[in-house]
């Protein structure tokens, strides 16, 4: 077996710790081992000795930036791994939690969160719903380009708190997707309402505007947003009468 160098594993951990924050090693360590596998980033032996050691719990309770040494007389103590092998482990370590490293973790947390409040949250909206009349229906569409300002409320937001518990690094792309797909629910749900709350009228799918401004300012105030702008419009197909088999 090809035993892997021990900068080529530090790097590809440093990429997983990068990607998922810095407590995923301890949470998820039979997902890093997975992952150093899959890859090809780890011989299979350093990668099940390093599975049992974050398994074990023991880079919870030790400073692995400390002392390489010291390090590999505790994970032979605890882990019950050879010299050579607690010796590896001990210098991938010490060389993953360098200093440099660490400081550059330390700067990395919530700084997704950061460049989320300090822009404009835009969001392209398409909303679609059918007006059913019984005898015939008619296909409404609306179409908005949405500006919202986050506020500081949106850092208390217990979906956005969970989330950066899990992974502080999470970025501001993902924070978008977080608010992009509840507001967009939260959209849909109001169009489609407007749309069939009376089986007897036809909406007018052009006026949809004005609710929309209102809902857009509701939805703000209860998700930690100020509402800025909204620039849309609606059509709908007209109205497509429905033929039963036989008809002539």
């Amino acid at each position: 077996m090809v035993t892997k160098p021990i900068e080529d594993i530090v790097k590809a951990l440093k990429e997983i710790v990068d990607n998922n924050g810095p407590n995923y090693l301890i949470d998820e360590p039979f997902q890093v081992y997975t992952e150093l596998i899959r890859t090809g980033n780890a011989d299979r032996k350093t990668a099940a000795a390093l599975l049992h050691l974050l398994a074990g719990g023991l880079l919870e309770n030790a400073d692995p930036g400390n002392d390489a040494e010291l390090l590999s007389d505790s994970i032979r103590r605890e882990c019950s791994i050879n010299k050579r092998m607690a010796d590896r482990l001990a210098a991938i370590l010490y060389m993953l939690y360098s200093d440099d490293n660490r400081r550059k973790w330390h700067r990395k947390e919530k700084e997704g969160l950061t460049q989320f409040l300090n822009e404009n949250f835009i969001f392209d909206w398409k909303g679609f719903a059918v007006w059913d009349a019984g005898n015939g229906t008619v296909d409404c569409h609306y179409e908005a380009r949405i500006i919202l300002r986050p506020t500081k409320a949106v850092s208390e937001d217990k979906e956005l708190v969970q989330l950066l518990s899990k992974n502080p690094f999470t970025t501001k792309e993902t924070i978008c997707d977080l608010f992009s797909k509840r507001l967009r629910e939260y959209l849909d749900y109001e169009f489609e309402y407007y749309c069939t709350e009376d089986d007897y009228y036809q909406p007018v799918v052009e006026d949809f505007g004005s609710n929309l401004e209102y809902d857009l300012k509701q939805w703000s105030e209860e998700n930690g947003f100020e509402y800025v702008s909204c620039e849309g419009d609606g059509d709908d197909g007209g109205y497509e009468p429905k033929f039963r088999k036989g008809w002539y």
